[in-house]
């Protein structure tokens, strides 16, 4: 059976004005609308310009920010003063905020707070796909599927064997998914004829409306396994890289609940295969867990090859399908080389980004009950140009934040705070220099063995403590916290958040806290 995934969904505001434009276009980060006046000194004011890239150039759409207005919190001592604004023309204003820094709460729901003292935020965001494309709200829908000229499918015989798999992508709407086809299909096929296919999306606004006269067209991609090498014990490991693929032509097509299916009727073509020389010191990697937490050990490794739609890799706006994915057995610590392939049915113009993934996990034991464990899961993220990460050996270029406290204790150790807002602190990695830290908090919930963000503070790299502002924790369940250091040369932290984090280059490195619980 092919089960139909579910994802909870907050669409975004009303568009207020929308303006055309091609190429890059001014800096996220410095432009500011000549359509308001000059601030006064007690004022802040919050925009939110959301931009939608596609083969034709950037619209930008300023949106309303009054279904889910954001808000300030000042912090006096121990405690905080929460400012609300009032609307204005193409904004959210803010008086009576003085001169020092803030914590700007961006969304009430996901309590995605800042910590700045700019003037003027803005919290728009990138998005890949037209402005105007609709998005139903249907994750998934049959298909009647007719693939030719194959390459000879192979089955997925185990972790490290992926097989063939099939993924659909639209990039002048967003979606991004899997094409799910009958397990049985006989090894060696060269073609698919079946009425048993399903797309599942997992792009964020769920499948889009496909609309012919808007130009909206779908890539359909085959990926195969390819041998990577193996490991000091034996293991054989694989992974799938894109190896045809096919543009189909413009289509109309609304996804629904139903029994409607997409028709797709295509000879996918061959791929030129590029080749990317991997050199992973996976040795350097593996010591840094015990800097994560003292009780972590390596986790889940990964190595992808991503494009970046419409645009260069410095403004690459976050996940996409990747040509290339190669998973490392768990918890490895000897060097691993290999020369990978993979195939780019893409534009020459959109560069090419690859994502380096080596995690680490805790099997935290559960306070009041010490049988049962929930994983805490951190470690290190790189992406760069592909070419960059060519140029050498692939190696740490930053190392988690040290000396993590909560109220000037040691976080390694469980215990119990006695506020809501505690004090969080710690000091730079021994490795790199960071740019900017995130602080994370996250609920456990024991009974079903997961986690929940309940807030985030996103912070320049000046800062090395915060207290924690309201809503992220409450007396009863069970939380931890982790700090990320960040070394992102192109994030704005300060006054363009959001749409400049995901720019490449970008290194991270996390430390995160034991299990706590706040007082009655």
């Amino acid at each position: 059976m092919m089960q139909l995934l579910s994802r909870s969904l907050l669409r975004g505001a009303t568009c207020a004005l929308c303006v055309m434009g091609c190429g890059s276009g001014p800096s996220d980060a410095t432009k500011l609308s000549s359509a308001h006046a000059p601030l006064a000194e007690d004022e802040v004011l919050v925009t939110s310009t959301s931009r939608f890239h596609t083969s034709v150039g950037i619209a930008e759409r300023l949106d309303d920010l009054s279904a889910n207005p954001p808000e300030i919190h000042l912090q006096t001592g121990a405690s905080f003063i929460r400012i609300t604004g009032t609307p204005v023309a193409g904004g959210w204003l803010f008086t009576g905020v003085p001169r020092t820094e803030y914590y700007l709460r961006t969304h009430p729901l996901s309590r995605a707070d800042i910590l700045t003292s700019a003037r003027h935020v803005d919290i728009g965001t990138h998005h890949i796909g037209r402005a105007d494309a609709e998005y139903p709200g249907v994750d998934g829908v049959p298909v009647q599927l007719n693939l030719r000229n194959l390459s000879p499918w192979r089955r997925l015989t185990g972790q490290y064997q992926p097989g063939s798999s099939l993924q659909a992508v639209a990039t002048d709407v967003d979606m991004v998914g899997d094409l799910l086809v009958p397990e049985n299909t006989p090894e060696g096929a060269t073609s698919i004829v079946t009425d048993e296919s399903f797309l599942v999306a997992y792009n964020l606004m769920s499948m889009p409306v496909f609309q012919a006269n808007a130009g909206d067209r779908m890539y359909v991609h085959q990926s195969s396994e390819f041998t990577a090498g193996g490991m000091p014990d034996g293991t054989r490991v694989g992974y799938s890289s894109v190896e045809r693929s096919v543009h189909l032509p413009p289509l109309d097509f609304v996804p629904e609940w139903g029994p409607s299916p997409l028709t797709i009727d295509a000879e996918l073509q061959p791929l030129p295969l590029q080749e990317f020389p991997l050199d992973w010191r996976l040795s350097e990697f593996a010591p840094q867990a015990s800097q994560v937490h003292p009780r972590a050990l390596p986790g889940t490794i990964w190595f992808e090859i991503h494009p970046t739609p419409h645009t260069s890799a410095e403004q690459w706006m976050g996940f996409t399908q990747p040509l290339l994915r190669l998973l490392i057995p768990r918890g490895s610590a000897s060097d691993f080389a290999a020369h990978l392939r993979y195939g780019n049915p893409y534009p020459s113009s959109w560069d090419v980004v690859g994502r380096v993934n080596y995690s680490t996990v805790y099997a935290a034991q559960m306070s009041g009950n010490p049988s049962r464990t929930i994983n805490l899961v951190g470690g290190y993220t790189a992406v760069e140009k592909l070419e960059d990460l060519a140029s050498g050996p692939i190696a740490p270029k930053l190392s988690p934040p040290r000396s993590l406290r909560i109220d000037w204790k040691s976080a390694s150790t469980s215990r119990e705070v006695s506020s809501v807002h505690p004090v969080i602190s710690w000091r730079p990695p021994a490795v790199g220099t960071p740019t900017a830290y995130r602080v994370i908090v996250r609920q456990l919930f024991s009974q079903f063995g997961t986690t929940s963000t309940t807030g985030s503070i996103s912070v320049p790299a000046s800062i090395q403590e915060l207290r924690l502002p309201p809503g992220l924790l409450t007396s009863g369940p069970q939380f931890y916290v982790s700090v990320i250091a960040v070394n992102a040369p192109h994030w704005d932290v300060e006054q363009a958040p959001l749409s400049t984090q995901e720019r490449v280059p970008y290194h991270s490195a996390t430390a995160y806290s034991s299990i706590f619980t706040v007082a009655p």
